[in-house]
């Protein structure tokens, strides 16, 4: 039956791993969630250098960016609601001060060279714009000056330490600008995002991973591995001691190299300041949570995958010597970025780069004039518009209590209108542009098949990079994060590789390139928020590209023994006594196991359902056994939650749901069992995985946080639509 609807209200466990992580992206600009246990630490913790911590995160404090300077400001959780409140606004001031210093220090567009795409230059680019209108709306703008000026950001730097121009009307303003610089959007790739908030890490380092291992713990998150920067292991390794011995937790750091952002000198002087962090002291690692490398993706260019197997199998011994030494983990963990892309190009940027790298015969005055006048009209324009779109959201069944007047700003400026300077059109990142999807698809593809190429990669007649990483004896685990483009493939392939899947972040930064339009990435909003309509189309290309469940996942013999164990349940009982020996070779005992218990589990359920009938009966079957198949997928991440409008709880949600997308009963009904039984065969997976790799996983020591599923219906076609509706409990 082609409509389905749950049959009841599912409660989701909280799925307690985050496998692909960014330390530097993981607080939000704002949050709801709170620190609940007992202030942190209860003493100074002392740190490499002599040095001691002097920071505190106290009970009941906000944990995000906001959170994070109100509490540097000394205001305290008990504080009075209306003292918090302008404490809050207080901090989103800062905040956006701290932008504009940012940009006056770093400043993207005074590179000598304009000509190619410049790291921060999109956020740098949101800067300027809020300072156009800021000083238009209170006359003070005068000449329009060129964004790489300094004195445009002291002068408004200037004007809102004023508290005559702290109206409602700029405060809005702010926040809303605060939401775009310090996180990915639909116009913002998400490593400008990053460039921004090098100020805040740089400014409160302490205070900045004390909140961030606070939001993790509050997420319900008990193991992770998360990337940051080899010069910042040393301090972190400190605190993730702390923080785990105090918490129960089991947080373990990768150091991450700049690989997206370098040539290839510079790449390998980054390789050889993080293998120093693998050099023992005495007998002993330095930074015993320290597991691994993260090698960051190259989503403008092909990547160095080759060079980097060359330098981490030139150093064999060293690693297999930290691996041994190392209590605080079995392996040596590379995670290694690829297939993801952003689209970003020297054509496919700011307005501003786009225009110094393409005009001809127009004078830069008349631009920025141009420019800033646009700005402050689309400002407007979308003040008018304000009650209409939020009446549109009501109408989709959408809170409109968090709504703000200025929602669609950055759609009227770079997408619903546009300004032309002399002939020029300009135009802007946008992720759902044709431009940006095609970039994205062309570099993330042909990364996908550069890592194979180096993956095959011999000296000689000997074995390849792939054979020789993943001997019985190597040190390392392997583990891919995206490969969202031609996964089936490169699962199929290389069956040691694992993959963490983080769809949530992919659709920010449109690495999956399911969205054509604004309008369908907002149409499609249950996919990203788990509320909200999804098109089955979009559906099926998820489910095609990380979790693929057609009969030609199996091969024959697959399909043979799936075919037996049709005939009767004495057969299937009798059949599934060889379950293990009809997996891919080299299937980990501890994970046959648990692919064993969750495909009996699973076709006992819906065995009832299918009334004897042998055709659904093999349907059925064959689609749980491609499940099984397709295990290395199941890891989950979150890929930096405040950068990126993450959750790995939504994840495990997301995943469960793709999973029993087209295994409703022939009575239309989605089972509450199956989606159980699939989130908790995550769990498993993560659990024995992490056993192999870092150590045996105890019971989290912390609350895990739960999702209720209210609804799940629609109808099972091409061209229709799925419902969703879910909330935090």
């Amino acid at each position: 039956m082609a409509y389905f609807t749950l049959d009841k209200p599912t409660l989701f466990m909280g799925y307690p791993f985050d496998f692909h992580s960014h330390f530097a992206g993981i607080l939000p600009v704002e949050s709801r969630m709170h620190w609940s246990a007992a202030d942190w630490p209860a003493q100074p913790i002392p740190l490499p250098k002599g040095r001691s911590t002097t920071f505190q995160v106290a009970k009941g404090q906000e944990l995000s960016l906001i959170g994070l300077l109100m509490a540097k400001n000394g205001i305290h959780p008990d504080a009075p609601h209306e003292a918090r409140e302008k404490a809050r606004e207080a901090a989103h001031y800062e905040l956006f001060e701290l932008a504009l210093q940012r940009t006056i220090a770093r400043n993207p567009f005074l590179a000598f060279d304009k000509e190619a795409y410049l790291r921060g230059e999109c956020a740098a680019e949101s800067t300027y714009l809020a300072c156009a209108i800021l000083l238009q709306r209170f006359g003070n703008l005068g000449v329009a000056p060129a964004i790489d000026q300094p004195d445009l950001y002291r002068a408004v730097a200037e004007l809102l330490r004023s508290e005559a121009v702290r109206d409602a009307e700029t405060f809005e303003l702010v926040r809303y600008f605060n939401r775009k610089i310090w996180t990915a959007n639909k116009y913002t790739p998400f490593d400008d995002a990053y460039w921004t908030r090098g100020i805040i890490r740089d400014r409160h380092p302490e205070l900045f991973a004390g909140f961030t291992l606070c939001f993790l713990r509050e997420e319900g998150i008990a193991y992770t591995q998360t990337a940051t920067g080899e010069d910042e292991i040393d301090d972190l390794n400190t605190l993730f001691a702390a923080f785990n011995q105090a918490h129960g937790t089991a947080y373990r750091l990768l150091a991450h190299t700049a690989h997206g952002y370098t040539a290839l000198t510079p790449f390998n002087k980054d390789l050889a300041a993080i293998r120093t962090h693998f050099e023992l002291v005495g007998d002993a690692p330095k930074s015993p949570t320290l597991v691994g490398i993260d090698l960051l993706g190259a989503e403008t260019r092909t990547g160095f995958y080759r060079d980097f197997f060359a330098f981490v199998l030139g150093s064999l011994s060293l690693f297999k010597t930290y691996a041994e030494k190392n209590p605080d983990t079995r392996k040596v963990v590379l995670h290694i970025h690829c297939g993801e892309g952003t689209g970003i190009s020297d054509n496919n940027r700011s307005l501003c780069g786009y225009f110094l790298r393409n005009a001809t015969h127009v004078e830069p005055g008349v631009f920025y004039r141009n420019l800033c006048a646009y700005a402050y009209k689309c400002y407007a324009n979308t003040l008018l518009q304000g009650p209409v779109k939020q009446r549109d959201k009501r109408n989709r069944g959408l809170s409109t209590d968090d709504h703000s007047a200025l929602a669609g700003l950055f759609d009227e400026l770079f997408q619903d209108n546009s300004l032309t300077v002399a002939g020029l059109r300009l135009r802007r990142f946008d992720i759902t542009s044709a431009t940006t999807q095609s970039l994205v698809a062309y570099y993330a593809r042909t990364n996908i098949m550069n890592l194979s190429r180096a993956l095959d990669a011999q000296d000689g007649q000997g074995p390849t990079c792939y054979e020789r990483l993943t001997e019985p004896d190597s040190p390392f685990t392997l583990r891919i994060g995206h490969a969202y483009h031609y996964r089936n493939y490169i699962a199929s392939k290389y069956p040691a590789l694992l993959f963490d899947t983080n769809l949530g972040s992919n659709f920010i930064t449109g690495a999956a390139g399911l969205f054509d339009s604004a309008q369908a990435y907002r149409l499609n909003r249950g996919l990203r928020h788990l509320n909200g309509f999804i098109g089955t189309d979009v559906l099926r290309e998820l489910i095609d590209a990380v979790a693929y469940q057609g009969e030609e996942r199996l091969d024959q013999s697959q399909i043979d023994y799936v075919y037996g164990l049709t005939a009767s349940e004495a057969a299937f009982h009798q059949g599934m006594q060889h379950f293990a020996q009809h997996l891919p070779p080299g299937t980990p005992a501890a994970i046959g196991d648990r692919l064993h218990f969750y495909f009996q589990q699973q076709c006992d359920l819906h065995r009832p359902l299918c009334e004897g009938k042998g055709y659904p009966l093999l349907q059925l079957y064959l689609k749980l056994f491609a499940q099984v198949l397709n295990w290395r997928s199941y890891l989950l991440g979150a890929d930096g939650q405040g950068v990126e409008h993450s959750n790995v709880q939504d994840e495990a949600m997301r995943m469960s749901i793709l999973l029993n997308y087209g295994l409703a009963s022939r009575e239309g009904r989605i089972l509450e069992a199956s989606l159980e039984n699939t989130h908790r065969l995550f769990v498993a997976l993560g659990k024995a995985y992490w056993d192999a790799t870092i150590g045996t996983p105890g019971e989290p020591a912390i609350a895990l946080e739960w999702r209720r599923l209210s609804r799940l219906e629609g109808f099972e076609s091409p061209d229709s639509v799925v419902l969703i509706e879910s909330r935090r409990i």
